[in-house]
Order: structure tokens, then sequence, then C-alpha cells
């Protein structure tokens, strides 16, 4: 190991020894720490010193800034060189007020200062009143809120008749927490019309606040009830309710019209200050006959204003008639509902009913007293199966003629079946269409139609009369795809389609050649058909093709396999065209040596 030279180790002792030769003392450690408790005019807060060696004393400065300006009395730290847990009370502070402090420790060797730190004093709790909520003549509720800064508090209210107050409700809890609290007391044993102060009082350790003061009088709006009307006519009424001013001068007028939003207004009629219920009736006129109407009372005084219900009424006049719908619907038979108010009047009531709105059928007449609505019903019958059917209600008394709304049913069944033989057929091949009318009758007159592929329309096809129990049938050939239906008594029936196959022929020729034609309602020259030859496996093979000429013919010359050959001519759904499914030959059996 090297050894330093002598002058250079001279140079380093001399460094690390002081005037009177021994080593140098460091000054104290102080930390500031955190505050350990706090009220509305003391806190405690923490720190650390650390004397490094040197008899130490410490102390806290406190104040509302960081030049501090208070501080409390030394304390020995003693002289270790380890660092040593202090705390220290503040008092003398003001609530609710934020203070910085620091720990500060000195030695002979120096001062050490901590750093800052920041607390706030609690303060006293925050209250706001609030108005006064659901007063009447003799109670209200008082409302506030209470922030107890986070401590311990209690609040009431106080009120009277002036701003010294004079009673306080009962005391409650705040809690101890730091956001505002709603708070709410009923009062009661007030006087009607009189005015009253209130204010909110919260207390805790750190002082009591008291809120601003506010005021209410003891009186409500009107109390109101809307009551029926009466002396109802055609273009009048009284209206009536019942109306309490709790002892304020009030005025009440009645709000009416054919719906809840009202419109019209009666003139406004005062009726006093009293303080108990006053029946009043105010007239309506320039009413429209057998209309209802809904009305409400409306009054008001110094304190507010409130509504009465609604209530309803009807004007006499000529009835008031509604359609229902038709019940028990069958084939031939069906109840028409419906009902009606007399509006005051003795009326008759009856049902319109047939296949149109010009309707033509009349139920038998009916008579209703004077009273109010009533359902009523009537059955009818002789109606045609499968048949819409068009009906209204009818009512007359002196004051005129109404008529329902028409309505609409459709008896069960089928006025007019139309069914086909087969749904696919070769062309020129016999279809017959058959059906039958609902009536059961003969000599009933059915109109059929047809629409043959990509035509837009139906046309006319024929006409038939039905035989015994009204059935008909008719034979068609149809040459392309062809939809029908029947018309009968003015009821359509269901459609039906007939498919077609092209007609095709096949015909063996001399020296193992074959002849087939394609026939059908159009030309099919320069279509396509194929020779097939029948497998074993039941899978028909093409073995030729030819194109066919203007007479929709061609003739094959297929190369045979010795011995025998079931063949046909077949032409395909894409070479018949629109209107046609594929078509087939009879099969033939040949036989080559």
């Amino acid at each position: 190991m090297c050894r330093p030279p002598r002058a250079f180790a001279a140079v380093a002792v001399a460094a690390l020894v002081g005037a009177g030769g021994a080593a140098a003392a460091s000054p104290p450690t102080a930390t500031t720490g955190p505050v350990t408790a706090i009220g509305p005019t003391t806190a405690t807060v923490s720190g650390s010193v650390n004397p490094n060696g040197t008899a130490t004393t410490w102390y806290v400065e406190y104040g509302t800034s960081t030049g501090y300006g208070s501080k409390t009395s030394n304390a020995s730290a003693g002289s270790g060189t380890s660092a040593i847990a202090i705390s220290s009370t503040l008092s003398g502070l003001a609530p609710g007020t934020s203070y910085h402090y620091r720990v500060v420790a000195t030695s002979t060797a120096g001062t050490g200062r901590g750093s800052d730190g920041l607390l706030t004093t609690s303060a006293a709790p925050q209250v706001v009143t609030g108005a006064a909520s659901s007063v009447t003549t003799t109670s209200a509720t008082l409302n506030g809120t209470v922030n107890p800064s986070s401590r311990a508090t209690s609040w009431h209210f106080e009120y009277g008749t002036s701003t010294s107050y004079g009673t306080n409700t009962a005391t409650k809890d705040a809690g101890s927490g730091t956001s505002p609290v709603t708070v709410s007391a009923p009062i009661g044993g007030l006087t009607s019309g009189r005015t009253y102060h209130f204010r909110l009082v919260a207390t805790s350790d750190a002082g009591t606040s008291r809120g601003a003061d506010r005021t209410f009088q003891a009186s409500g709006p009107p109390s109101v009830t809307t009551k029926p009307a009466s002396s109802v006519k055609d273009s009048s009424a009284a209206l009536n309710a019942a109306v309490n001013p709790n002892g304020q001068a009030t005025t009440v007028y009645f709000d009416y019209g054919t719906s809840t939003s009202y419109g019209p207004k009666t003139t406004a009629k005062s009726i006093g200050s009293g303080a108990s219920s006053t029946n009043v009736s105010v007239a309506a006129t320039g009413l429209t006959p057998s209309t209802v109407y809904h009305v409400r009372v409306v009054a008001s005084n110094a304190a507010g204003t409130n509504s009465g219900a609604d209530q309803t009424f009807a004007t006499t006049g000529p009835p008031i008639v509604r359609s229902g719908p038709a019940t028990g619907v069958g084939s031939n038979t069906a109840t028409l509902t419906g009902s009606v108010d007399p509006s005051g009047h003795s009326t008759q009531w009856y049902f319109q009913y047939g296949p149109s709105t010009a309707y033509g059928l009349v139920a038998p007449a009916h008579s209703a007293s004077s009273g109010g609505a009533r359902s009523v019903s009537e059955p009818i019958g002789g109606l045609t199966p499968g048949k819409t059917y068009h009906f209204r209600l009818v009512g007359q008394n002196s004051a005129g003629t109404s008529y329902s709304a028409d309505a609409v049913f459709m008896t069960t069944g089928s006025a007019l079946t139309l069914a086909v033989s087969t749904a696919t057929v070769i062309a020129r091949h016999a279809v017959t269409l058959s059906g039958r009318v609902a009536s059961g009758r003969a000599n009933e007159t059915v109109a059929l139609f047809a629409q043959r592929f990509a035509s837009g329309s139906f046309t006319a096809l024929a006409t038939v009369l039905t035989d015994a129990g009204g059935t008909w049938s008719l034979v068609v050939r149809p040459s392309v795809a062809t939809t029908y239906k029947g018309v009968w008594n003015g009821s359509t029936s269901s459609t039906v389609s007939v498919a077609v196959r092209p007609a095709v022929t096949l015909r063996a020729l001399p020296h193992l050649r074959f002849a087939t034609r394609v026939l059908a309602a159009r030309s099919f020259a320069g279509r396509t058909v194929q020779l097939q030859r029948h497998l074993l496996s039941g899978r028909w093979l093409t073995i030729a093709r030819a194109r066919l000429n203007s007479r929709s013919a061609a003739v094959f010359k297929p190369k045979l396999k010795r011995g025998r050959s079931t063949l046909r001519v077949a032409i395909s759904v894409n070479q018949a065209g629109g209107g046609y499914l594929a078509g087939f030959s009879t099969w033939v059996t040949v036989r080559r040596r």
C-alpha cells in the first residue's frame, strides 16, 4: 500500500484541525413535521431535531406569513448524534385562519431551520337561512344549510313576529363534516295573516353562527274544489266550485273548453277574505250543443293561485253516437255495436249497413231515454260470406240527427272458390277450372278472367252459370303459363295458376333417324333440342342435339349402340323461354342390329 508524501499528509491534517487543534462541529439539523391536532385556537405540530453531537435547544416559530413573528418556548434536544422527535402546541390562534410554521434548532455550532409548514385552524359553522316552505295559515317548514367545518355541530331555528324572535325549534345534530348539510324544521301554532321572522343558528366548539333573517306570511293560496256543472242546456251551463280564501282577498274564475287545454275563461269573481269554504257558481254561455266540456276552478290571492281538479259535462243537443266494432261475425251474420248519448233529449237510434257507404239496409229502430251514454248493439243476418260490409249508427231527437263514423267488417268464408284440375299441363291440353258460390244457388253468373304470361292485366275469359248447389266448371286449354280468377256478386276469388310445358313429338324414321317437333303458342325456330337415351341407372344421357327449323322441327341422325335403346326428345326451360317449363316427348324404343 502506498503512503502519501509527508507534506500532503500534513496539509490534510491541518485541514481537519481547528484553531484550537480539535475537529469543527456541525450545526443541528431541524425537520418540520405534520400537524397532529388542530382546533379553533390551537394546533399541535411535530418534527425532529438532530443535535449532531452538540448541546442543542429548539422551538417552533409560526405566524400568518413566512415572516412568522411568534414562537414557542425553547426546549432542549440534548447533544446526541441522531434525530429525536419533537412536538409543540401553538396557542392563541384565530379560528378559521391559515398559519405558517417551522422547527428551529440552535447550538454553539450554528442554527438549523426546517422547511415551511402550513395549517388552518377550524372555524365556526357556516349557516345559510333558506326560504320557508309548505306555508299554511297555521304552519310552515323552515329550511337552511349548515356546514360544520369539521367540528361537532348542533343547530336550531329562531322564529317569531319580530327580529327579537323569541321561539326556538328543537336543537339537532349536524355532524362534523366539511360540506353543507340541508336542514329543516316544521313549526305550527301560527296566526293566520301574521308575518314571521326566522333565522338558522349553528354552534360548535369553534363558535356560534347565525344566518340572515328571512320572513314569511302565515297564509296560503285559496283551497279549491271543482264541483259538477249544473243547469246544463244546449248552449249554457252553471259552473260550480267550493273555495276557501284562507283569510286573504280572493278572486275566482273558471277555465273551460273541449279538452284539458281549456281555452275560454269566465269573468273573475271576488269572494272576499273569509277563512271558511264558500260555494261559487258562474254561468258559461255560448257553448256548442252535444259537446263534452272540461272545466276547473281557479282561485288567486296574495299568497298564490290554486286550480281545482278537472271535471267534465256534456251539453244537451242532438244525440252523440259512436260506432263500435262488429262482433260475432260469421259467414251470414254479425252483431253491430256502438254507443248512444241522448244529450238530454228522448232519442231513437238504429244502424244502417250495406256493401258500401251508401249502406241501403236499415236495422230496426230503438228508443233511448234522456239519460247518459249507453252501449247499444243489433244482430243482423242474411249476409254474404267473404264480403266487406259498411255500417254506421244513427241517432235522432228533437235537437237533430247524428251519424257515427263509418265502420267496416268482413264476413267469414269465401264468397267464390276457384280450383284447377292440374297445376301443370302440356300446351293445348285441357285443364278444368271449377268452384262454388257462397249462396249455393243455381243459375248464378260467374265471370272468369285470365292473365297470360307477360300480360300486364287480366282479360275476360268466359261467363258460366252455376248448377244446383252453386257449383260451376269450365274447360280451358292454356298455351302458355296462365293465371285465372273469378268474380261473383262483386266478390273476387283467390287466383290459381297453371304452368305449361311445350308439346314435344318424337317419331322414328327409316335408317335410325328420328323426327321431332315442338309446338306451343309461339315458334321455337332456332332453339336447341336434345335427343336423350335412358340409362339403366334411371338417368337420361344426351346423345345428340339439333336446332329447330322454321317449323319448329328437326331430324336427329344419332350413332346408337347395338341393341335396344329407349329415346326421348327434351327442350330445356332455358330454350323453351318465358312462360314455359321444360318439355319432353313420349318415349320411343328402337333396336340396332
